[in-house]
């Protein structure tokens, strides 16, 4: 259900940016680091809303992976030292019954 409702935040995120970039028919210069160029402003802020968005998923997806991997080397961590623990523990429990008999 949350994956849906997303998608269609995303949809009507798109929506809005074209009905917007729609009504801006004007020409503008939009100068960067190497060139100059003219182009409409519908296209300018579609072209710059889209780069970003695809921007930001890039950095999200990173990130997540980034944390997926820490968290997948910390469980295996975490089972290993648990795994040591038990191993400890009956170790311990069969001295305790030995030194009792």
């Amino acid at each position: 259900m949350k994956f849906v409702i997303s998608i269609l935040l995303i949809i009507i995120i798109f929506a809005i940016s074209i009905a917007i970039g729609s009504a801006n028919d004007q020409i503008v210069t939009f100068n960067y680091l190497v060139a100059k160029t003219e182009t409409r402003l519908s296209v300018l802020l579609a072209i710059l809303f889209g780069s970003g968005f695809i921007v930001g998923w890039i950095l999200t997806g990173i990130f997540f992976l980034k944390s997926k991997l820490q968290h997948s080397s910390t469980k295996r961590k975490l089972n290993k030292l648990q795994k040591k623990y038990d191993e400890g523990m009956t170790n311990n429990q069969q001295i305790n019954t030995t030194k009792t008999n």
